[in-house]
């Protein structure tokens, strides 16, 4: 592979990466509760982010085209994981936020912090996520947007040649790795860095996102029943 095809596949990737969507949602939402569970989510989300290429290069773009049905699946599945997402999202907002309401505040000075930096349960009425449960998470949320598969099969075929060896293919995953890696743990970092401002509003952004969740679930989903209906 020449270096412009490098530099042309690793710019496509930052400019996809660094739109907001269901991942960048989701750290906003992990952040305000707590740093190690937004970089662990990240984590997650990175991991997602070479799942995608991976599965794309061992061919699996191609079987969806010959097998359109996958896609569709792919579409409803995801659709309706971020609506059962984005309802758990938002339930769990306003409950905090009724909870604020019939509680006094309290002040984030008083609210305990572990030798993390992290805000403990007295501080939030949304504790934070497991180390795995937050991984988890944002694998899941990564994997559920099947326009990624897309994004791959196409960036793919425009700049990694049908010739391209083994090693060009993984210099190009590596790449796409680190660079993912350097952005969705640095978001995490730069939102957790200001939970203590954002705290107060954890509820609204916990709604928010929720929302948000359930609407490009709903777009997902009806994708998915557009395909499958074949309008």
């Amino acid at each position: 592979m020449s270096l412009a095809a490098y530099l042309g596949l690793l710019g496509a990737w930052v400019l996809a990466i660094t739109v907001p969507g269901p991942d960048t949602v989701q750290l906003i939402r992990l952040g305000a509760r707590s740093r190690r569970s937004a970089v662990f989510a990240a984590l997650g989300i990175c991991t997602g982010n070479v799942l995608w290429p991976v599965v794309t290069m061992l061919g699996l773009a191609a079987l969806i085209a010959a097998f359109p049905w996958m896609l569709t699946a792919l579409y409803l599945f995801g659709g309706c994981f971020l609506v059962y997402m984005g309802q758990g999202a938002f339930r769990s907002g306003h409950a905090d936020w009724r909870s604020r309401a019939a509680l006094p505040a309290v002040s984030s000075y008083d609210a305990p912090t572990g030798e993390s930096g992290d805000r403990g349960p007295q501080g939030t009425a949304l504790a934070p996520l497991g180390d795995f449960a937050s991984w988890r998470l944002g694998l899941a949320t990564n994997l559920s947007n099947p326009k990624a598969l897309l994004f791959f099969g196409s960036v793919f075929a425009q700049f990694i040649p049908v010739e391209a060896t083994l090693l060009d293919r993984l210099i190009v995953l590596v790449l796409m790795a680190l660079v993912g890696l350097l952005w969705f743990c640095g978001f995490a970092l730069a939102v957790a860095a200001g939970a203590e401002k954002i705290q107060r509003i954890n509820p609204f952004i916990e709604m928010v996102a929720g929302v948000l969740f359930m609407v490009l679930g709903a777009f997902l989903a009806f994708e998915g029943v557009r395909l499958l209906v074949g309008v």
